[in-house]
């Protein structure tokens, strides 16, 4: 097997990649993720390669979310049937994107869902690391991700976070957010205006060996998705993580979290972009602050993780590869 990574702008990369994987001939080629550059060099890398594309988005209903112009929608359009079309097999998270794949017409549509190490991930309760944040007397609500913005919609991951610590400022809540991304310097001017900033707590990108003990930090995790097409089919890595390390969980009633995560842990969210969101996350909190022992439910999420351990997954590719490179033409 041979990892070839994007280091370049797209063109650039695009020509690098397709003639690294020429001079190797692949048998085939695994695409991660439904972009320009994975499916070119899918499509040219290789003489009778076979492609799978691996992908957790809908990237034409992703663009029109955050609203692209036509051109880009386009595009996105036109790469998504061309994938549909020529694609031995196309790799989505969850059974909602998998309907989406079957209704137009994939040929092959294979569920394996983000992963979690759970020989790693695991239930850490570190109350030194607590009380060096400055965490040990109060409730902590937060997010473990990748922190975009987009200007269009007016807020990112963590918009809703900030926005309910300012509701909730009569109540001993924190806000913690783990990982990087651009939203964060966003999220810095939003939580200044809102007068929240001692209360909401960035700790940057940790390594994936210290995940559990800063997860553990947090005492309600959110999964805020938007309620539309290109959030109901994405089920992302932060879910399996958060079951894996027991966390209780809010996460907007959209996508897998629908069908992995109970009616208390659920919240709605309405349309595009819904406003009203924040206000219900803090009535949510604001219920649990007053009856703690309810963040006990997190204890009984772990199981729930066993579906998305790696080594169950791992083997679900395999398996599909090898079918694949089975059913080639010889």
């Amino acid at each position: 097997m041979h990892l070839l990574n994007r280091s370049d702008g797209r063109l650039q990369a695009a020509r690098g990649l397709v003639a690294r994987a020429r001079s190797l001939n692949p048998d085939l080629v695994y695409c991660v993720d439904l972009a320009a550059v994975p499916v070119a060099v899918g499509l040219l890398g290789g003489r009778g390669s076979r492609m799978v594309v691996d992908t957790g988005d809908y990237p034409s209903a992703f663009l029109r979310q955050v609203g692209a112009g036509p051109f880009r929608i386009g595009a996105a359009l036109l790469m998504e049937e061309f994938v549909y079309r020529h694609a031995a097999a196309v790799v989505v998270r969850g059974r909602h994107h998998a309907a989406v794949m079957r209704g137009h017409g994939v040929r092959r549509v294979e569920v394996i869902p983000d992963g979690v190490d759970l020989s790693m991930v695991r239930p850490v309760s570190d109350l030194g690391l607590r009380a060096r944040f400055g965490l040990a007397d109060v409730l902590t609500v937060g997010i473990a991700g990748h922190f975009t913005w987009y200007q269009s919609l007016g807020g990112g991951l963590g918009w809703e976070l900030v926005h309910a610590l300012a509701r909730l400022k009569d109540l001993p809540v924190h806000g913690v957010l783990i990982g990087e991304g651009p939203g964060l310097s966003h999220l810095r001017v939003l939580a200044a205006e809102l007068g929240v900033t001692d209360r909401l707590h960035m700790l940057g990108r940790v390594p994936y060996e210290q995940y559990s003990r800063y997860l553990g930090l947090i005492d309600v995790c959110l999964l805020t998705q938007t309620n539309d097409s290109s959030s109901w089919i994405r089920t992302t890595g932060k879910l399996p993580g958060y079951l894996a390390a027991e966390r209780y969980v809010l996460a907007s009633a959209v996508g897998a979290a629908v069908d992995l995560l109970p009616d208390e842990m659920l919240v709605d969210y309405e349309g595009r972009w819904d406003q009203t969101y924040p206000e219900k996350l803090a009535e949510r909190v604001r219920s649990l602050v007053a009856d703690p022992g309810r963040l006990a439910a997190g204890s009984e999420m772990r199981v729930k993780a066993a579906e998305f351990d790696y080594s169950r997954i791992a083997a679900r590719a395999a398996s599909l590869i090898a079918e694949v490179l089975e059913t080639a033409p010889r």
